[in-house]
């Protein structure tokens, strides 16, 4: 570095970068005062190059160096910016080293941060004060804007904010805005006495301004106080919002486009940080933004908001705003109309409680403005929409039913209008209109499906306008598929069918898209057209679907077949294949072996094998009893295998898909062989819903095989099944599966498992030296009620009598068990014909134990004698 050829210099620096940014790099204290001087030195020198790659080195050298030499750099590096005698440059090049010393000062080094705020910030404090150079100033805030980043509460508020508020009122445009960023990071952490006294600063220099560009710059301030600390504005609000309202309808600044944005920007801030506080202010802020988001001084159009205007008319308008559109550089209304339109935004997303008033007042406009000539307002106006409905959708879920049913009164009545003005702006040359448009229209469908039946003839062109696009508007492309993939599903088949062969031909070509997003959305879109052209019963179409099958068909199969191709598009392919095998299949016989071959060779792929179990399952559901004979025995084995995954999900699935399969083909002989091991080790507790699945799917093969079944069923679930009862975690849909696989095994095969074999292990958990949990207790009497009620009434009633004759000898928990019995059996079969009952429930109110006569075994006990309402009262 000492060199005085600057490409030596540049070497050696770039040298020592690399070693700096090595976490194991030391330097000597001996070598340490020439590197830091050798580094500012350079930052004087005339190759750019040079300084710049010195200032790199600044950050990395101040974690590696001692905290009094990092004093020193910093001390140095502010000579250099405040120093009359510097040039611009260099002050420049300072600047830049000061902010990555700032930066590089560790958080939790008290020493360095008291240095920054005890000697850097002062001298900062004092340059803004007294020095005259206003670009002086301008590095100086920056400073004072990292520091306050870094440091926050140690740095004297008081005396920087005596020092930044009076620049707010400085002709120099970065100056104010640098201010306003400075006493933004202040309010953070100012104390309540200086942040009174900020507030009061700014709205005594709103209301004695005269410029516009200092009302500007004060109401810009409050706007990022708002966003910064807006619980602390609230109680201000009173004092801010008439004041900044006064403002936007002064005929003074009539022509400063900029001063009302400025007051929307507030107000925007405002709603969306003091919610409750705003409350008063809501409906004349909510005025103003209706009245200017209208505000378009240089286009005079005709806006009836009442009038009834079908698809044609609004493409007229649209013709006519197209030949007489005025454009003008100079013309700052687009931006009023802006955030007009964002204010309201903040005043939806943040009142859904006002959301019949929106819909009142605020609806209709937004409706009007679809047709903005400026196309970042016509988005903004879009999105608002689309808040709207999104908060439709939420309060939908959690308000009254006579709330919603207002709600979707006050929707329904926009909605013919909407619709017609946005499939109007689907004809746009715009691609960003288009997708703001799709986004309507799809959270459109979302709130209220089926509203569009009238309009679908109207749509159609402007989705087919979309789908031609080339693939340089890929997205829109997407969006008109995904939104038509919507509309299919939200709407009655019918109204679709005059349009599938204008539709159709632009799914296929999607579905074989090469860009992956494209295809798979158009295969999405085509397995939802499948289910369109062919409804499920008892829907009885007299539409002609037979001409598209083919084709529908070889696209999907197409995509399935490809093997280099993205992992979304061959999920997509498989599940549109299984859509349209399940809804189409009778129509495909000839192909089948060939569609099915491929299914399974995908579920041998580790990458595809959930989604090909999901779509067999889809297919095995289907009405039409597809023939998957030729696949069936090696999908039972790969579905068996699948359930010793590790992947949950994908165990899930195939119990789902097994279940399915058996329902509809029945249990092939091996069927007991192949899948009842696997299901032993899911019975347990450490999964319930999958120990519901696997007992759902051993009752289903139990229902299918028949005695068949014993022997695997004895010896592999049935111990299993024993254990989860013992489980205190067992319960809801565990708890009623394993119910009905107790009933299922009384009838499975009496000879092998008989009725005592099972009410015997039942009732000798309760005997075990290992204490059973008090849920347990109740398990086991749910379980020997399920037994007791499929079984012959002779066999319930010895059980019963049993429970009945040993009560009074029993201990607490046999006493407990024997209510907790009776009473389940009670609720399943009819035991009024049991006359000791009385004399039981008598005797169980003279226990002694809490648990024994508590009030919910004897509601219990009561269920039990449900025809006998008079023996109850005795």
């Amino acid at each position: 570095m000492a060199q005085k050829d600057k490409d030596f210099q540049y070497m050696a620096i770039a040298d020592l970068l690399a070693e700096l940014e090595k976490e194991s790099f030391k330097l000597d204290p001996a070598v340490e005062s020439r590197v830091v001087a050798g580094l500012l030195g350079l930052l004087n020198t005339s190759s750019n190059n040079v300084q710049e790659q010195a200032v790199k080195c600044l950050g990395p050298l101040a974690r590696k160096v001692k905290e009094t030499t990092v004093q020193e750099m910093i001390d140095s590096l502010t000579e250099n910016l405040l120093s009359e005698k510097s040039s611009e440059e260099l002050r420049d090049i300072s600047s830049m080293g000061l902010k990555a010393v700032i930066a590089a000062v560790p958080a939790d080094s008290n020493v360095q941060c008291g240095f920054l705020h005890k000697r850097l910030t002062p001298k900062l404090i004092q340059c803004l004060q007294q020095q005259s150079q206003m670009d002086v100033k301008v590095y100086c805030l920056d400073l004072i804007i990292d520091v306050l980043t870094r440091l926050g509460r140690q740095v004297n508020h008081d005396a920087v904010q005596k020092a930044v508020l009076p620049l707010l009122m400085s002709n120099l445009s970065p100056l104010r805005k640098r201010c306003i960023t400075c006493i933004g990071l202040l309010a953070v952490s100012d104390p309540d006495p200086l942040f009174s006294q900020l507030l009061e600063f700014l709205l005594k220099g709103i209301d004695s301004a005269s410029r516009a560009d200092h009302i500007r710059t004060f109401i810009q301030c409050i706007s990022t106080i708002g966003g910064a600390v807006g619980y602390r504005v609230g109680k201000y609000l009173n004092a801010i919002v008439p004041m900044i309202v006064k403002y936007c309808g002064n005929p003074k600044f009539d022509q400063d486009d900029e001063l009302r944005e400025n007051c929307f920007q507030a107000f925007e801030v405002l709603a969306m940080r003091c919610t409750k506080e705003m409350t008063p202010h809501i409906d004349s802020v909510m005025s103003l933004a209706l009245k200017f988001i209208k505000y378009d001084p240089n286009y005079a159009a005709d806006d009836d908001e009442n009038e009834e205007m079908d698809v044609d008319e609004a493409a007229e308008d649209e013709e006519e705003e197209e030949a007489g559109d005025y454009s003008d550089d100079d013309d700052m209304s687009w931006k009023v109309r802006r955030s007009s339109t964002k204010c309201l935004c903040a005043i939806i997303t943040t009142r859904i409680d006002l959301l019949h008033t929106l819909y009142q007042k605020v609806g209709p406009v937004l409706i009007s403005r679809f047709r903005e000539r400026e196309e970042n307002v016509k988005v903004d106006v879009f999105r608002a929409f689309t808040d709207l409905l999104r908060q439709t959708a939420i309060s939908n879920k959690r308000s009254s039913s006579n709330f919603v049913n207002t709600t979707n009164e006050l929707l329904g009545a926009l909605i013919p209008k909407a619709v017609a003005r946005i499939t109007a702006q689907l004809r746009e040359k715009s691609a960003k209109t288009r997708l703001a448009a799709f986004a309507v229209l799809k959270e459109l469908v979302a709130v209220a499906p089926g509203c569009m039946s009238a309009r679908v003839s109207d749509l159609v062109p402007g989705l087919v306008f979309s789908l031609r696009e080339k693939a340089a508007n890929s997205s829109l492309r997407v969006e008109a598929l995904a939104f038509l993939r919507l509309l299919l599903a939200s709407h009655p088949p019918e109204v679709f069918f005059p349009h599938v062969a204008t539709l159709a031909p632009h799914v296929l070509k999607a579905m074989g898209d090469p860009y992956y997003r494209i295809a798979a959305e158009g295969l999405r879109a085509g397995a939802q057209l499948a289910l369109t052209i062919r409804p499920a019963a008892p829907f009885t179409p007299s539409f002609e679907f037979r001409p598209h099958v083919p084709g529908l068909y070889n696209a999907a199969l197409g995509q399935l077949r490809a093997q280099d191709i993205d992992q979304e598009v061959k999920e997509c392919a498989l599940y549109c294949v299984g859509t349209i095998i399940a809804v189409l299949g009778d129509e495909l016989r000839a192909d089948l072996p060939a569609c099915l071959a491929l299914l399974l060779d995908r579920l041998r792929n580790e990458i595809t094998r959930l989604t090909a179990v999901k779509v067999l399952a889809t297919i095995a559901a289907s009405e039409l009893k597809v023939d998957l004979s030729p696949i069936l025995p090696d999908a039972f084995a790969e579905l068996a295998s699948f359930l010793r995954k590790s992947n949950r999900q994908l165990r899930q699935s195939s119990l789902l898909t097994l279940g399915t399969l058996v329902e509809q083909y029945g249990a092939p002989s091996t069927l007991s062989v192949q899948v009842l091991p696997e299901l032993s080790a899911l019975v347990s507790d450490a999964d319930l819903f999958l120990s519901h699945l696997a007992l759902l799917l051993c009752v289903q093969v139990m229902r299918s095989a028949g005695a068949a079944a014993t022997p695997a069923v004895q010896e592999r679930i049935v111990p299993q099944a024993f254990e989860l009862v013992k489980s205190p975690l067992l319960q809801g849909v565990a708890l009623t599966t394993l119910l009905l696989f107790f009933s299922e095994l009384v009838s499975l095969n009496p000879k092998v498992i008989t009725f005592e074999f099972l009410i015997d292990n039942l009732l000798s958990m309760t005997k075990q030296k290992d204490a059973l949990n008090k849920q347990a207790y109740t398990s086991v009497a749910q379980g020997v009620a399920a037994v007791c009620t499929s079984a012959k009434p002779s066999q319930r009633d010895t059980v019963v009598s049993k429970f009945i004759k040993e009560f009074p000898k029993a201990k607490d928990d046999g006493k407990l068990l024997s209510l907790l019995a009776i009473g389940e059996i009670g609720r399943r079969a009819d035991l009024s014909h049991h006359e000791t009952l009385h004399a039981l429930l008598m005797l169980a109110l003279e226990q002694p134990s809490e648990e024994v006569h508590t009030q919910n075994f004897w509601r219990e006990v009561a269920l039990s004698w449900t025809n006998d309402r008079n023996t109850l009262s005795r």
